[in-house]
């Protein structure tokens, strides 16, 4: 009996058996209309061995729907799970079990559909020992997403099976207003852009400076709008088959001048239309991380079309908790949510007497009231990303920066008038709020984040503003802050968390460590008793009353859809996208830092480490917060009162649904302690900044988040849309700074690394052959790789920048280490002692590392060990006098004894003339405060400099042979494209036929694609092959003179490098020219092997001039 069945009706649809196998059935469906796509119906066999047939059946039909863009939907029961929270109950499920799936994805591009209803699609029907699974689900390639990005897979009820049917909905856009003006930076390559701009920046108008400002833009955007609408819009898509004619004419009659000439100008114009395209959709996109890549435009459109189906709102709860999916309600209720969220709640008026720990001095006053400059304006507006999104008059960022020689002035004006009357126009501080969902599939408008879209100008103006007050909030704000102040960091914030946490595996004593969840933090925030306390922390009534203006006078509209709607004030709350919120929210959150030191001073709550210096209470980064205590009856109702107290002044809520305690082992009566503070009991490892906070060390299923946020980000049909250099890039930019941040949290494990990796090299070859080894691709450019850095290269640098900031000190962390662990012992001397952390250990291990890459700086010697620390060079003394002085070196003694006015008097001790003279050598320093230590980084490096990850990453890595001429080709103009395609070449890597054969790919020709009298090889294709030679000789005829009697590509390197000095200019050309026809050779192979199309060497020869004209400044 047949294991699948598909049914369809004939009278709206006809289908094609296209792929029939056991676990799968593919069809190709034609409706009435017209419209194609693929339907794979899927059953998967139980056994795991048995299904990998599956997965390649499901990546053949995804070739066949790639090949032919059709849209793909594959829906059933595939017997298999992607992530190990895709069940509950019975034994946990093993990675090995979940690659097979995950590994089909990646080569497939595939991705599932939104889920909705019952998503627990199988269980076993236990009433005891349940397990549940989401078996069953409907995954989509980019294709079928194009053309039904809201299409949802809803899960049925069971009834009497155990498995729960699967509906996708394809649920149709919604109907919306017109969408508000929003400049595309792609417009200044249009001829007439400059001069319509130019003329709506003339039209000047009577009033204040802002108002002025404001006019012009509204005059700007009317003539863009009116020029958009008559301008002619020409078609990528015709202009490239329009160019494609011609060419193909031009193969006739190759000396032909009006075709010449025509093709010459079609080409400029397809070029100016890519470029369009290209900067329009990355803008769209906002993939800022993608610099330096290819053309992504796919890739670019699929991010937009995954940020518009996330962000979509197709249903929503009203406020009688009814669903509605009718536009109209769903934009009303978004207006009445958010209305009633900033408002003002019945605050008090009055406020205790606030008692900071530190106060704005006059001179910080001084400087956040200096005269606005321009150059910190023009600093501002150039830094800016320009594919930011604007505000509701539409600007963004880009248009400034595009014109900024016009507008430079009536910026100033505007400005600078701000600052002086404490007054923002009321149209400059309108809002869109654009709603951004917390989880998926969400419907209530509490799972949202609102996120504000304020003008640029007033952005410029709150951005001054935080320049200002970024050099005073070091000095203001306590140390158990790390968000949002400079020389803080989350890292160290995390690091001290987990070495508190630590101790509850330790027998004896309660301990207790709280997370308290804020609800609607940023949004409730009480602006009367933000404003007073500025005043009490000593902040100039000037600089507050500008404060005050800024966040009281905004309005708002909702955006649904990309529309606004509505228009209200607030009385409540700080915008998520002003750039002032972060730095005001700080100074709200220090309130409850005095509350909680009051408490501790009193008594009335005792912290976990009280005879560690600086004891540490509680930890905040933003509005996480970290409450460290013990547990006593007294302590839990303490920690209750500030909750309420600093709940009612700032405005901030304790959220106890969301909020856990976590006690250790030894603690009794755990349940009525939670309750005491009215939150639920917890179990660690939770997830505290993103990282698992363990009692222990992390192992590598507690690392499973950052795995799982690896394989989101490299698999499915988003990620399948980059090139070879965008996926580079993607490598080097998104994982490796998630897993950086991650490696200086925590000790991560090898086995979660090496996962990782795996991970990644696998991406990038698109699951295929690892032409170039992930080791390799590792190092430097100069060395033979591409500068993607080795995790585990990362991981040894993450531990010696823990030491350099330990010994550093200055840091909460820091401190507090050195006060848990040294105590009266020096740091480079103290013996690993079993107790201490996994991270002090590991700090410790690399006390030899972090020696070669530091020097003392010396001002009186006062705080420097004169017989421990490495102060003599990169020696310590004892270390250059040898063992025999341990005695000696147990005093104590400080470099203070041979220092007098500043200057080294070695003979006041018993030093002989040789050391003494050595010692005169080491310069004093006596404008510092202090000793300090400086960093030197690798020898290589030569001499001091600014500590940097990557100067500590280049200190630890393996190190390679440089390899001669590869600056040819990494050499600044040349695409990436071609850059990478030389690169492959260089090593021997591209995958011709002959290489195929040896990594055991059947290949039933092994013959050049391009003559067919060899078999092909890197050097048979690119110089011994007739066709190409003669592609190659006519380039050296014509451009490169004698490089055409060299027959191979290091050889033409080198003579290209030897003749370089002659002429720069020369060998800027030689190397685009070199660059590009390797390109172009290669890629006519593939296109004969993969497209069957041939283009003769006289159109090839054609191709590469152009590429090199339009490379060449």
């Amino acid at each position: 009996m047949a294991r699948i069945w598909v049914r369809w009706s004939r009278d709206s649809w006809e289908g094609d058996l296209v792929l029939k196998t056991q676990q799968i059935i593919g069809i190709l469906l034609v409706n009435n209309g017209g419209f194609r796509f693929l339907l794979g119906a899927v059953y998967g066999h139980n056994d795991r061995k048995r299904r990998e047939s599956l997965w390649e059946d499901i990546a053949r039909l995804s070739q066949i729907a790639d090949s032919q863009h059709l849209p793909l939907l594959i829906i059933g029961d595939f017997n298999a799970l992607l992530y190990r929270h895709e069940k509950v109950g019975g034994r946990p499920v093993q990675d090995s079990i979940l690659y097979d799936f995950q590994r089909c994805l990646l080569i497939s591009g595939l991705r599932g559909l939104e889920r909705a209803g019952h998503i627990w699609t199988w269980h076993n029907k236990a009433s005891k020992g349940r397990v549940a699974c989401q078996l069953d689900r409907a995954l989509g390639n980019s294709e079928w997403f194009r053309y039904y990005p809201n299409a949802v897979a809803e899960g049925l009820a069971a009834e009497t099976s155990d498995h729960s049917p699967i509906r996708v909905g394809l649920l149709e856009r919604a109907t919306w207003k017109a969408r508000p003006f929003r400049y595309n930076n792609s417009w200044y390559l249009s001829a007439d852009y400059e001069e319509v701009v130019a003329r709506g920046l003339l039209d000047s108008r009577e009033g204040t400076a802002q108002f002025r400002m404001v006019h012009k833009l509204k005059q700007v955007k009317k003539g863009i709008r009116d020029w958009v609408k008559r301008r002619p819009r020409s078609s990528l898509v015709d202009k490239e088959a329009e160019l494609r004619e011609v060419q193909e004419a031009l193969q006739a009659d190759i000396l032909c001048g009006e075709l010449a000439a025509r093709e010459k100008n079609l080409s400029a114009e397809v070029n100016s239309l890519r470029l369009q395209e290209e900067i329009s959709a990355a803008q769209r996109a906002k993939c800022s991380w993608l610099k330096d890549g290819d053309r992504c435009t796919k890739f670019f459109y699929d991010v937009i079309r995954t940020r518009q189906h996330r962000n979509s709102i197709p249903r929503l709860l009203d406020g009688e908790g009814k669903l509605v999916g009718d536009p109209v309600e769903i934009q009303r209720e978004a207006v009445r949510f958010y209305r009633d969220l900033y408002h003002q709640e019945d605050y008090p008026t009055t406020f205790p007497p606030l008692i900071p720990k530190r106060l704005v001095t006059q001179h910080g006053n001084r400087r956040l009231l200096a005269p606005i400059r321009m150059e910190e304006i023009e600093d501002i507006v150039m830094k800016a990303d320009p594919n930011k999104a604007p505000g509701p008059d539409g600007f963004s960022s880009g248009f400034f920066r595009r014109h900024w020689g016009a507008l430079k002035l009536p910026v100033l004006e505007a400005v600078q008038e701000f600052f002086v009357s404490g007054k923002l126009l009321k149209e400059l501080n309108h809002t869109f709020l654009t709603l951004v969902p917390k989880k998926e599939g969400a419907t209530s408008l509490a799972d949202f984040r609102p996120i504000a879209c304020c003008n640029y100008l007033y952005k410029i103006i709150t951005h001054l503003m935080c320049r200002r007050m970024e050099g005073i909030m070091q000095g203001l704000v306590s140390r158990n802050q790390a968000a949002f102040i400079k020389g803080r960091s989350i890292a160290e914030h995390s690091l001290l968390a987990h070495e508190m946490v630590r101790e509850f595996n330790k027998p004896g004593g309660m301990k207790a460590c709280v997370k308290l969840d804020l609800r609607k933090a940023y949004d409730t925030v009480n602006r009367d008793f933000l404003c007073q306390l500025m005043l009490a922390m000593g902040f100039d009534e000037r600089w507050v009353a500008r404060v005050r203006e800024c966040i009281c006078s905004p309005t708002f509209s909702v955006l649904i859809q990309g529309t606004p709607y509505g228009f209200f004030s607030s009385s409540r709350g700080l915008r998520q996208g002003d750039p002032l919120s972060p730095y005001l929210f700080t100074l709200v959150m220090e309130y409850f830092t005095c509350l909680m030191d009051l408490a501790v001073h009193s008594r009335r709550m005792v912290p976990l480490f009280r005879l560690v210096h600086p004891v540490v209470s509680h930890l905040i980064y933003a509005d996480d917060l970290l409450v460290l205590l013990r547990p006593s009856m007294g302590g839990m109702r303490a920690l209750s009162d500030i909750m309420e107290e600093f709940g009612r002044f700032s405005g901030l809520k304790l959220n106890r649904e969301k909020s856990r305690v976590y006690f250790s082992s030894s603690c009794p009566q755990k349940e009525e302690r939670a309750l005491v503070l009215g939150v639920e009991k917890g179990e660690l490892p939770v997830k505290y900044l993103g990282v698992p906070l363990t009692v222990n060390y992390a192992r590598d299923q507690d690392c499973q988040s950052l795995v799982e946020f690896t394989k989101k980000r490299v698999e499915g049909w988003q990620a399948a849309g980059l090139s070879f250099g965008g996926r580079i890039e993607l490598l080097r930019s998104v994982i490796a700074g998630i897993a950086m941040f991650w490696l200086q949290s925590i000790q991560i494990p090898v086995a979660t690394i090496t996962k990782v990796e795996s991970m990644c090299a696998d991406f990038l070859w698109r699951g295929g052959i690892h032409a170039i080894s992930w080791t390799q691709l590792c190092r430097p450019r100069e060395e033979g790789g591409v500068g993607l850095r080795s995790l585990r290269a990362m991981k040894e640098a993450a531990r010696v920048k823990m030491a350099w900031q330990f010994v550093s000190g200055g840091s909460l962390w820091a401190d507090w280490m050195a006060s848990r662990y040294l105590r009266r012992s020096n740091f480079w001397t103290i013996r690993i002692d079993g107790n201490f952390s996994v991270t002090f250990k590991a700090i410790l291990k690399c006390r030899p590392v972090l020696q070669t890459a530091i020097c003392r700086s010396m001002r009186d010697g006062s705080s420097t060990d004169l017989w421990l620390d490495p102060w003599l060079g990169n020696r310590s003394l004892l270390e250059y006098l040898g063992p025999l002085h341990d005695r000696e070196a147990s005093r104590g003694l400080k470099c203070s004894l041979i220092i007098r006015d500043g200057a080294w008097r070695p003979e006041l001790y018993t030093f002989t003339a040789q050391l003494g003279e050595e010692i005169r050598t080491i310069s004093i320093d006596t404008s510092q405060t202090r000793d300090t230590w400086n960093w030197a980084g690798h020898a290589s490096s030569g001499g001091l400099g600014r500590f940097s990850f990557k100067s500590c990453y280049d200190l630890v890595r393996t190190r390679h042979d440089r390899i001669e001429d590869v600056d040819f080709i990494w050499g600044k103009g040349i695409a990436r494209k071609l850059q990478l395609c030389s690169y492959r070449l260089m090593l021997g890597r591209l995958m011709t036929r002959d290489r195929l054969i040896r990594f055991g790919v059947p290949i039933p020709d092994s013959r050049c694609l391009l003559c067919s009298d060899e078999d092909e090889s890197m050097a048979h294709l690119f110089l011994e092959c007739p066709f190409a030679w003669h592609i190659w000789s006519e380039q050296c005829r014509r451009y490169l003179g004698g490089a055409g009697s060299v027959r191979d590509i290091r050889g033409i390197l080198s003579w290209i490098r030897d003749r370089r000095g002659m002429d720069a200019g020369w060998a800027r050309q030689a190397r685009l020219r070199l660059s590009a026809t390797v390109w172009h050779v290669w890629r006519e192979r593939n296109r004969r092997l993969f497209e069957d199309l041939i283009t003769p060497p006289i159109g090839i020869m054609h191709n590469i001039d152009f590429d090199v004209s339009v490379l060449t400044p």
